[in-house]
């Protein structure tokens, strides 16, 4: 099991079949590394074989655990095909090294903990809308809501609320998003400055798809952005 300790965050990278301890590493974001055993109440659930990243808080003297399954890694991190990878070496850049994918993944996790601590509930944002819960599930089933079901909870990422309801014009462009985009890949989109998207002046400055929502501009012209991705 690795620890990777991030400003403040505690983040646990495992693969179930390498447990070895290895050298520290050499890059500045971790600053120490343990290998403990696997705890055998977990050695039963076959979801983690393939590897995962767990989140973990400190409670006294436990570890609470909190396991990222695979399919979430995958939904956010990029992969290259075997072609790719050769016209890349061929071309003279050297393969993302285990330590490197570690590091990517233990961000990945920090990410998600984040994103997780500040999205709302279906209750949360029943109250912000002044609606019943009902209607949230269902605006979330018709996708003018956006959210991350987890077991029968679902996570609702606070950039598409205001404080008495939602960001202008949120709703298409939601819904124009493709449905199989990870939930850290649609908040970075959000947030990211689109050069199709500028102020009218004279400077033209790109703005984020949010900051073109929140400016009153048509979200059309967003979710037309939102589609293509």
């Amino acid at each position: 099991m690795r620890r990777l300790r991030r400003k403040g965050r505690r983040v646990i990278s495992r693969t179930v079949h390498d447990r070895s301890t290895r050298r520290p590493s050499p890059l500045a974001s971790v600053v120490r590394e343990v290998a403990i055993p696997f705890p055998s109440a977990l050695k039963q659930d076959r979801t983690l074989d393939r590897g995962s990243v767990a989140l973990v808080d400190v409670e006294g003297d436990h570890l609470k655990l909190r396991f990222l399954g695979p399919s979430l890694l995958e939904d956010e991190s990029a992969t290259l095909t075997a072609p790719e990878e050769a016209a890349l070496v061929k071309g003279g850049v050297e393969p993302v090294s285990e330590e490197e994918v570690r590091v990517v993944n233990g961000r990945v996790a920090a990410a998600y903990r984040q994103l997780r601590m500040t999205s709302l509930s279906v209750e949360e944002a029943s109250r912000r809308l002044g609606v019943n819960a009902s209607r949230i599930r269902q605006r979330l089933a018709e996708r003018s809501l956006y959210g991350l079901k987890e077991g029968n909870t679902w996570l609702l990422p606070a950039f598409q609320f205001l404080d008495d309801g939602l960001v202008p014009g949120v709703g298409v462009v939601l819904r124009s998003l493709p449905p199989d985009l990870g939930m850290l890949a649609v908040v970075r989109w959000f947030s990211t400055r689109n050069p199709d998207l500028f102020t009218r002046d004279d400077e033209e400055r790109p703005l984020t798809p949010l900051q073109w929502l929140l400016g009153g501009n048509p979200p059309e012209a967003a979710a037309e952005l939102a589609a293509a991705l």
